[in-house]
C-alpha cells in the first residue's frame, strides 16, 4: 500500500501537529483535569483561524473541499495530544449538512461552525447497532423517548438525530435549547461529556429534516461510514502516540543494568503493538480514500472500526503493562491513553459489533467489497 502523501495532505498534517502539540501537552491536561466541562473554546477557535475547520467544507460554502483522507492527519493529530474537541462529530455532521442539507440549514449552521463560534454532534449510538429497532418514532408529529451517548450536547448548534417515521427514517437537525429537550450528563471514560437526551414531546419541525434516503443514497449509512473511518483516525494517533511514549519509556528505565528495552518479553511485546499500529493505519488509509473518492466503504470503514477496537485494546494494555506501576498512577500521562482507547474501542460499537456486522454483508456478498 503505498503512504505517500500529497502535498495538501501533508501540509494538513504539518499544520494540526504544529498547533495541537504547540496548545496540549501533559501540563495542559493536568490543568484541566477537575474542568468537568471538557472543551477547551479557545484551542476550537486556533482551529479554525488556521483554517482547518472551514477546510472540512466545500469551496460553495466557504471551505477548501478537503477529504476525508486528508482530514484523517487532523484527527490523528488530536489523537496524539488527547485534545478534547468535538471535532470528528463536528466534521460528518458539516460535511452532511453540507452536501445533502437544505439552503437553510447550511445558512444557518455552516458559517458560524467555519469561525469557531459553535459546533456540531451526532446521536447515532442506537443508529450503529444491528437494526433501528431502537430509534426513536415520530408520532403525531413529536417525538417522546430517550437518546443515550450523544458527546459535546451541551451548547451543540445542532444535533444529527436519526428518528423512525411510518416511511421509514429521518435526520433531524434537533436544536438541544429547545422546547422538550433534557440533557442529563453521562461523563465518558476518557472525561469528555457526553449527554442523554431526554426527549418530551418533542415537536418536529419540517424545516430541520433531512430525508435519510437523498439522491438514493442512504443518509444514516453515509454517516455511519464516516463516523467509523474518522473514530479510526482517532484512534491511530492514540496508539501512535502510546507506542512512541512507551517506547521511550523502556529505552531510558533500566533494570539489572540493562535498558527494559533490551529484554526479549518487552521488545516481542511492543513490536506487536507496532504490527498493530500498522495493520489499523492501512484500514483507516484504504476507507478513508474510498470514502474520498465517494466510493462505498461499509466494510472498510467497518473493518477500520473493528481495527480501532483491537488494536486500541491490546496496545493501551501493553503500554499499561511496560509502565509498571507508573502506568496506574494518575500523575503519570500514559493513563489518559488507556482511557482514551478504550473510549474510542467502544463508541459506535466495540469490536463484535462491527464483526456481527460484517458477518452480515458477507452473507450476502462474498467479496465484501473489497474492490479498489
Amino acid at each position: 500500500m503505498d503512504f505517500t502523501k500529497t502535498e495538501i495532505h501533508a501540509s494538513v498534517d504539518a499544520l494540526a501537529d504544529q498547533i495541537f502539540r504547540g496548545q496540549v501537552n501533559d501540563d495542559y491536561h493536568k490543568a484541566r483535569r477537575d474542568q468537568s466541562e471538557g472543551f477547551d473554546r479557545d484551542l476550537w477557535r486556533v482551529l479554525a483561524d488556521a483554517g482547518l475547520l472551514a477546510g472540512t467544507l466545500s469551496e460553495a460554502s466557504g471551505g477548501s473541499d478537503m477529504n476525508l483522507l486528508e482530514v484523517s492527519g487532523l484527527l490523528e493529530a488530536q489523537g496524539a495530544v488527547l485534545a478534547k474537541l468535538p471535532l470528528w462529530q463536528s466534521i460528518v455532521a458539516s460535511q452532511l449538512i453540507d452536501r445533502f442539507g437544505s439552503q437553510d440549514q447550511k445558512t444557518a449552521l455552516l458559517p458560524s461552525f467555519a469561525r469557531g463560534d459553535s459546533h456540531l454532534s451526532l446521536a447515532f449510538a442506537e443508529a450503529a447497532r444491528a437494526d433501528f429497532d431502537d430509534l426513536l418514532k415520530i408520532k403525531n408529529h413529536s417525538v417522546n423517548g430517550l437518546v443515550n451517548d450523544v458527546a459535546f450536547a451541551q451548547q451543540a448548534s445542532a444535533i444529527i438525530l436519526p428518528l423512525q417515521t411510518d416511511d421509514g427514517t429521518i435526520l433531524y437537525l434537533l436544536d438541544p435549547s429547545q422546547d422538550g429537550v433534557t440533557l442529563l450528563l453521562q461523563m465518558a471514560s476518557n472525561d469528555e461529556p457526553h449527554y442523554q437526551l431526554q426527549l418530551n414531546n418533542l415537536s418536529i419541525d419540517p424545516v430541520n429534516i433531512i430525508a435519510s434516503s437523498n439522491g438514493g443514497v442512504d443518509l444514516v449509512e453515509w454517516v455511519l461510514q464516516r463516523s467509523y473511518t474518522a473514530l479510526a483516525a482517532l484512534q491511530l494517533g492514540v496508539v501512535q502516540e502510546a507506542i512512541k511514549r512507551t517506547a521511550n519509556y523502556v529505552n531510558e528505565r533500566y533494570q539489572f543494568n540493562k535498558p527494559l528495552s533490551s529484554f526479549q518479553a518487552v521488545s516481542h511485546r511492543a513490536a506487536n503493538g507496532y504490527i498493530d499500529y500498522s495493520s489499523l493505519r492501512a484500514c483507516v488509509y484504504l476507507a478513508a480514500w474510498r470514502l474520498s473518492e465517494d466510493k462505498d466503504a461499509s466494510a472498510e470503514a467497518r473493518t477500520a472500526k473493528w481495527w480501532a477496537c483491537e488494536a486500541g485494546h491490546r496496545i493501551a494494555h501493553t503500554a499499561q503493562h511496560l509502565h509498571g506501576g507508573l502506568g496506574a498512577d494518575v500523575d503519570y500521562p500514559i493513563h489518559r491513553y488507556f482511557l482514551w482507547a478504550k473510549q474510542l474501542e467502544y463508541t459506535l460499537g466495540g469490536a463484535q459489533q462491527q464483526l456481527a456486522s460484517l458477518g452480515r454483508q458477507l452473507a450476502n456478498n462474498d467479496s465484501l467489497g473489497f474492490v479498489i
